[in-house]
């Protein structure tokens, strides 16, 4: 099992000698949140510099993790002499998330892709990138108490489109895709520690609807639209309303209230692998959004799942691990994987 080369960078010094780390990327999440300890007699006084919100750069080995600030600092001091410095912070995406966009005259955009709207809304120079295509929205309003991240996340749901943290400090508009991680992971087979599986009907709904206004006309069809998504798998009737802002026709209600109904779905079933180590076969650090093979014969799994969150640990008492959280491609925006594992692993039985 490799151990990782973990340095925090901070004012241009790189310390080491991390006693426990710990970082997560997820789909879901637009900045990446980071903790590190440190028991270090000779713990040196760039350290100090930690206090102060630093801005700081994590890697392991020559990969950049996470390019961010520090939230929170605490030092311990105990007999001996014995010194335990412990640090958290998050990505630079974290002012998006944490802030509204102040500067900005109206917070109303029009005509604009989301990822136009969201450079406009981005005062703090974080960045926004996107690999996927997007069309333009009539109109984004900033709601008087959000922070960039709200307005933004609002309407990405609208499109069925995730916000997710980069490692470099920007936020990916994205979903999931057909980009794969190397390898597959096979029950009984490293780099598997352990693993399980969870199944929960407290989030599940059937039927999903979605309701809107269009912008124009007074008719009773225009000033009351509405579309239904079922899910069979659901097995009862129990209904949630969703409302659409805008001008909402049946093409943007029937998408909302199927990634909705999706992703749902997906929330319903996961796979959690823990392996040993940072990286896929490959080389890479394991990426959320990317598919793998997943093949668990004792429970019934075999087919591609999406890579949804990654926890990256290392310590003194467990070595190097990565917590996997494995999910339905479909729940994050991707396709059917069509597998030949049990139907329950399916988020819902919609097309």
């Amino acid at each position: 099992m490799r151990t990782e080369d973990v340095t925090l960078t901070v004012g241009g010094s790189a310390l080491r000698g991390f006693q426990e780390v710990n970082i997560t990327r997820s789909a879901e999440d637009a900045a990446i949140p980071f903790g590190m300890k440190a028991t270090n007699p000779s713990w040196t006084a760039d350290a100090f510099a930690l206090r102060m919100g630093a801005a700081v750069q994590i890697r392991a080995g020559s990969d950049l993790m996470a390019d961010g600030y520090i939230d929170d600092y605490a030092g311990d001091h105990g007999e001996g002499g014995s010194h335990e410095v412990r640090v958290s912070g998050r990505s630079k995406s974290q002012d998006v998330v944490d802030c509204p966009p102040a500067k900005h005259k109206t917070g109303r955009v029009e005509n604009k892709t989301l990822l136009q709207a969201a450079n406009e809304f981005d005062e703090f120079g974080v960045g926004f990138t996107s690999d996927v295509e997007l069309k333009p929205i009539e109109k984004i309003q900033r709601n008087p108490t959000e922070t960039v991240f709200q307005t933004l996340e609002r309407h990405a749901r609208r499109e069925g489109l995730l916000l997710m943290g980069e490692p470099d400090g920007k936020v990916k508009i994205t979903k999931a895709g057909a980009k794969r991680i190397a390898g597959a992971l096979v029950e009984g087979s490293p780099p598997i520690k352990s693993f399980k599986v969870h199944f929960t009907a407290k989030g599940k709904h059937s039927p999903v609807i979605a309701r809107g206004q269009r912008t124009t006309g007074t008719d009773k069809r225009s000033m009351r639209q509405e579309i239904q998504e079922f899910d069979p798998t659901v097995g009862r009737y129990r209904p949630i309303i969703l409302f659409v802002e805008g001008d909402a026709d049946d093409e943007k209600l029937k998408k909302r209230a199927r990634w909705e109904s999706s992703r749902r779905g997906g929330a319903s079933c996961s796979v959690s692998v823990t392996v040993f180590g940072w990286r896929d076969q490959s080389g890479k650090l394991w990426e959320p959004t990317r598919l793998m093979a997943i093949k668990f014969p004792s429970e019934r799994i075999d087919q591609d799942m999406t890579l949804s969150s990654v926890t990256f640990k290392q310590s003194i008492k467990d070595g190097t691990i990565a917590e996997l959280e494995f999910v339905d491609p479909r729940s994050l925006g991707g396709k059917d994987p069509k597998g030949k594992s049990d139907k329950a692993y399916t988020s819902t039985e919609t097309e």
